[in-house]
């Protein structure tokens, strides 16, 4: 057995381990705006794949940033980078806040959907609008091995750039790290502050399918 078959096999174990992750930061303002008149608008997005070692991610970034190019905008020149001990590529491309009528681009990867809910508040629904196991092959290298990840990692930062504190309902997350079950209390989003939405393992199982979660309810009125 060559050593390149050896190291592979041994990389296994690690990539199993890992998870894709997805992060952006959604500013109500433009929740806000989007709601009212319908118009999509974009806000930056990093999509992090799992790798099996640095030398490698640095080695295939460009062709797999390409690959990306192909499905969705980016919107920088990608990097390798070390998050909690797993070693993921990252690309910097976008998330498109719609409505469900609004017109935009479905050369895409993600979309936050606002929907009106309670008088003065709005629904918002994270979708992977292709599941995240196409998309993982879609840009894998040609000897990239098979291997399951765990459930993709959301992590929506929820930034309240409006004039007054709002209140936030999540659904089945954690917000700055801590647990919320769907109709739970309200968290008060203070003027200026920002809140971090992390999907249970349950939730981005279910929305990396291509589903679309229904992460939080929030005030969007003055």
């Amino acid at each position: 057995m060559n050593i390149k078959i050896i190291a592979t096999l041994l990389a296994l174990p690690l990539l199993a381990a890992c998870a894709p992750q997805v992060e952006s930061t959604i500013y109500l303002a433009d929740v806000t705006k989007v709601l009212a008149d319908g118009t999509a608008l974009e806000t930056p997005a990093l999509l992090r794949i799992p790798q099996s070692g640095e030398e490698d991610c640095k080695k295939g970034l460009a062709g797999l940033i390409e690959k990306v190019r192909a499905l969705a905008p980016v919107t920088g020149k990608g990097q390798c980078v070390s998050l909690d001990g797993d070693q993921l590529a990252e690309v910097e491309t976008v998330v498109q806040i719609v409505t469900a009528t609004s017109s935009y681009d479905p050369a895409n990867l993600f979309a936050l959907v606002v929907a009106p809910a309670d008088e003065g508040h709005a629904s918002l629904s994270f979708k992977v609008l292709k599941p995240i196991d196409e998309i993982i092959k879609a840009i894998a290298s040609d000897d990239a091995p098979s291997t399951d990840f765990k459930p993709t990692k959301f992590v929506l930062h929820l930034n309240n750039d409006g004039r007054g504190s709002v209140d936030l309902v999540p659904g089945e997350t954690f917000v700055d790290n801590e647990p919320h079950l769907a109709g739970g209390p309200p968290v008060t989003l203070q003027r200026r502050g920002e809140v971090a939405i992390r999907f249970s393992d349950v939730a981005a199982a279910f929305t990396e399918k291509g589903n679309s979660y229904n992460f939080a309810t929030v005030a969007v009125s003055d």
